[in-house]
């Protein structure tokens, strides 16, 4: 009995000797693929790793997203109800502004654990890409490491993870993966637990940034790709994908019209097709050769007359890509689904409705890549396993063409991510590339109002930084688009001579703003302080009334010119102003110090004590009020004796 049990184990031990070569030569390949792919996280990480060592940008949106944002300092109820009630930068985002709010009570707004975030959730991407091409091309984890590969370090990706304020962009698009990888997981199974997570993740993703509301044209596109039959099943499950994405689409296009208003310029029609058949094609040609990359690339300078013979040129071969690509469907699917899935989640953003001051930008390739990167693996999949001997006899030309893409690509990146260290150094680039757009100008001028403040108590350095500002913003004016830049060239030179001292010119550049802008109310406040500094009483009174009849319920109408009566010595006048700025802000702490003072002065100790107790008491911080109080207590204590 036992001789017989052992003859067993040993057939069986025998039959596991004959399979074993076959295992492990596909466990020899496993392991290199699990390795490459180590070496693709790891270089990605070395790639990013500088960035954790910079600050937020003071200018770039940063300041706006997380330095001045209140709603996200303190992580309370009354803070996340403003968060998911709130538009940011022209933008509905609640799930990345409760990261932020977590990061920043964890971190204390320290920029470095924003970086890592960022660094952390790409390379988190880098895996779900991985994950999701292997499920797509039916476990090809060639085709799947080529494609995250290109996506983890290819140099038009670092916008998205090198800039804090691009934190929509990684979030959305890991919640955007996880979903499409449900996805095809309820395709496998038909199950409902998969159907519903992938609703649950299309919904964060949605909520981290609007351009994850086109999901269910992926789905579709997966679909086809698995050759499902159109049937009312494949509409009916899709059904809640499709009025979740109206919803947010209309709050999208709510929060993008003042971007659209403000700063999108008019076009032709023959202009904006031409505008958009050449970003088009540059987003094609950048996946290739990542060339010329910035943080902005303007309109072309010929809108409104002749745009240069590439704009025209590029309608043409638009349309010739698009042909071939039909075309194509003779050879497969695969061209057809990366091309298809690159145009569906690129169609968005190629300002087919013009929106903000940019033709194209880096960040909007982070997901649509992952289709073109696709193509590639799959094309390298062809050479590699083709059957033609003479095309096997190239492989290590392909596996060095690879590695070489690769390290160059990487290279591109780690320079890249170094020019997001400050706005400075970031707009030099942009300007140094695109001289002719007034962007980087304004924003190196707005820096360096940044480092004047941040430098007051340097006289020498801060005089400096003003100079600096005043020139750029001079180059910016040079280079201004239309009036509304002019408007904010003239409006911010004011503002950089008001704080050189040089208040005639500073009223001079107010003058040219409201001469194209007549209810520009801040100019007419900055310009109403300048004639105050001047000794122009009767002119500050009169651009604050006016400041008063535009915007009656603006407090620095009021604030103003009761400042400008008190030094005039109409204390009474001076305190009715400061009546009406409190009645419109009531926590107005400045004005109740201000009115203080003019009670001082008309010897209503008692009065301006109750208003220097009032002041200290909203902003205990505000030295002016504490002093005053102290002053005007040993005034009463006096006048007892």
């Amino acid at each position: 009995m036992n001789s017989k049990a052992n003859i067993k184990k040993g057939n069986k031990s025998h039959s596991r000797q004959e399979l074993s070569p076959q295992r492990k030569k596909q466990a020899q390949g496993d392991k290199w693929f699990w390795l490459a792919l180590a070496v693709v996280m790891l270089t990605t990480f070395v790639v990013y790793f500088k960035a954790i060592s910079f600050g937020l940008l003071q200018v770039w949106d940063d300041q706006v997203y997380i330095t001045e944002n209140s709603h996200i300092h303190n992580f309370n109820w009354e803070n996340i109800k403003l968060i998911f009630s709130s538009f940011y930068v022209n933008n509905y985002q609640p799930v990345s502004m409760l990261f932020y709010a977590l990061e920043y009570k964890i971190g204390a707004g320290h920029a470095a654990l924003f970086h890592f975030d960022n660094i952390l959730l790409h390379l988190a991407n880098t895996v779900l890409v991985f994950i999701l091409i292997r499920k797509i091309s039916s476990d090809n984890k060639l085709v799947a490491l080529i494609t995250a590969a290109f996506f983890a370090i290819h140099p038009m990706h670092v916008e998205s993870v090198a800039w804090v304020a691009e934190r929509k962009d990684v979030l959305y698009t890991f919640f955007f993966l996880i979903s499409i990888i449900y996805y095809c997981g309820y395709l496998k199974t038909e199950k409902f637990r998969p159907i519903i997570l992938c609703f649950v993740f299309f919904m964060l993703s949605c909520l981290s940034k609007s351009a994850g509301v086109i999901l269910p044209l992926v789905m579709l596109l997966i679909d086809y790709y698995f050759h499902r039959k159109l049937r009312w099943k494949m509409i009916i499950e899709k059904l809640p994908f499709l009025i979740i994405s109206v919803i947010l689409g209309i709050v999208a296009m709510q929060s993008q019209k003042q971007a659209v208003q403000n700063m999108a310029p008019d076009m032709s029609f023959i202009e904006h097709i031409s505008v958009v058949s050449y970003s088009f094609i540059m987003y094609l040609v950048k996946a290739v050769v990542p060339f010329k990359l910035s943080a902005i690339y303007p309109y072309p300078a010929g809108l409104g007359g002749t745009l240069p013979v590439i704009y025209y040129i590029s309608v043409f071969l638009a349309g010739l890509i698009l042909f071939l690509i039909g075309y194509s469907n003779k050879l497969g699917k695969d061209i057809i689904f990366g091309f298809t899935f690159f145009i569906i989640t690129i169609v968005l953003v190629l300002q087919i409705v013009p929106v903000g001051a940019a033709s194209m930008a880096d960040r909007y390739t982070y997901v649509p890549y992952i289709g073109l990167f696709f193509i590639a693996g799959k094309l390298m999949d062809y050479l590699f396993n083709n059957k033609d001997a003479r095309l096997r006899n190239y492989k290590n030309y392909l596996v060095f063409l690879l590695v070489a893409g690769f390290v160059s690509y990487s290279a591109i990146s780690y320079a890249r991510v170094g020019k997001w260290e400050n706005d400075e150094i970031l707009f030099t680039d942009a300007k140094y590339k695109f001289p002719y757009c007034d962007v980087p100008y304004f924003i190196i001028g707005d820096y360096c109002l940044t480092q004047y403040k941040a430098n007051s108590e340097n006289r020498n350095k801060s005089v400096e930084f003003l100079n600096r500002a005043i020139s750029e913003y001079e180059n910016a004016l040079k280079h201004a688009f239309n009036d509304a830049d002019k408007v904010k060239a003239y409006y911010n030179l004011g503002t950089a001579k008001g704080y050189l001292g040089d208040f005639s010119g500073a009223k001079t550049e107010y003058d040219k703003v409201l001469a194209i802008d007549k209810n520009y109310v801040n100019a007419y406040i900055n310009r109403g302080n300048a004639r105050r500094e001047l000794k122009d009483y009767r002119g500050s009174i009169e651009d604050f009334n006016k400041v008063i009849e535009i915007s009656p319920e603006n407090p620095l109408g009021y604030s103003n010119r009761g400042v400008t009566k008190f030094q005039t010595g109409d204390y009474k006048g001076a305190i009715e102003d400061f009546n009406l700025t409190i009645q419109v802000d009531s926590g107005n702490f400045k004005a109740y110090n201000d009115r203080g003072s003019a009670k001082y002065m008309l010897k209503d100790y008692n009065g301006a004590l109750e208003d220097y107790n009032k002041a200290v008491a909203l902003n205990p911080k505000y030295t002016d009020a504490v002093n005053n109080r102290d002053m005007v207590m040993k005034v009463i204590e006096s006048l007892k004796k």
